[in-house]
């Protein structure tokens, strides 16, 4: 396996950054929960699970990518993007979070990340290809 570029490193550390982060607001939210009036507690529970997931989620994809596997970088962009697009438009407040799932999301697309996928797409491609022209009905020639 050749070494991961810099900017793949960069990013592998960086998602795995906002996985943590993800999974400690969970539990901040678990606490709050303690304190929290009953009629509170479900929804902080809730958020919990949710936050408790998506680092669990997230933290996956960057352990995939850091074993430079290309199904890493397809999780984390496509979480990325879902996540950080709306984020955009929600006001001032969640700029910085949508901010950082797509620098998140950059890193993964530079030109040494490219490069370093570049073989592993063709690859996934080529399969693909192989894999329609199978289940494809063969075509009759007069």
């Amino acid at each position: 396996m050749k070494k991961l570029p810099g900017t793949l490193r960069a990013a592998v550390w960086w998602w795995a950054a906002l996985a943590v982060a993800a999974a400690g607001f969970g539990a901040a939210s678990i606490g709050n929960a303690q304190i929290a009036p009953a009629a509170d507690r479900t929804g902080l529970v809730a958020l919990a699970v949710v936050l408790g997931l998506l680092g669990a989620l997230v933290g996956y994809g960057a352990w995939q990518l850091s074993r430079g596997r290309l199904a890493g970088r397809g999780l984390l962009t496509t979480f990325g993007l879902i996540g950080g697009l709306p984020l955009l438009a929600r006001g001032p407040r969640l700029t910085v979070l949508a901010a950082g799932l797509l620098i998140g999301v950059v890193m993964l697309w530079l030109p040494p990340s490219l490069t370093y996928f570049k073989e592993q797409s063709r690859e996934a491609r080529a399969r693909r290809k192989a894999e329609r022209a199978a289940t494809r009905p063969p075509t009759r020639r007069p």
